[in-house]
């Protein structure tokens, strides 16, 4: 991925939640975790409503809350493609990020559009993304 890092995301899926419906398998995953990176710490927590299709592969749509260092709060929503690996147990997470923050500190994100790339576990649960500009979308 190219372009500003922004923070990465270290999580664990904490609950899931099945519901057979006509298009596929709809999972609704909660999840937390912690954020490190060079413009965002804190913790972060949400859910995925994630629609599996009859290939395998999922859309997502998260929606989370950040709470930074500084106690700041940032509302995430995100949506994006899981995709098997070859990796057993491992699926592939990409994802377009918007955020909504009435911090000071943090207004940049209000305008900046974000994108992740990472995967997640499904034996242990664990959930790894990173966070990028992809170019300045400020301007």
């Amino acid at each position: 991925m190219h372009g500003e890092f922004i923070s990465e995301l270290k999580g664990k899926i904490t609950d899931v939640v099945i519901i057979p419906v006509p298009e596929g398998t709809r999972v609704n995953v909660m999840f937390n975790g912690t954020l490190r990176g060079p413009k965002v710490n804190g913790t972060a927590k949400g859910i995925d409503y994630v629609l599996f299709r009859a290939d395998g592969s999922g859309i997502l749509h998260i929606h989370g809350v950040i709470t930074t260092e500084e106690g700041d709060l940032i509302y995430i929503e995100s949506s994006g493609f899981v995709t098997p690996t070859e990796q057993t147990g491992r699926s592939s997470l990409r994802e377009v990020v918007t955020c909504q923050t009435a911090s000071k500190k943090y207004a940049w994100l209000n305008t900046t559009l974000t994108v992740s790339e990472g995967y997640t576990d499904d034996e242990s649960g664990e959930i790894y993304l990173k966070y990028f500009v992809p170019f300045n979308s400020n301007e």
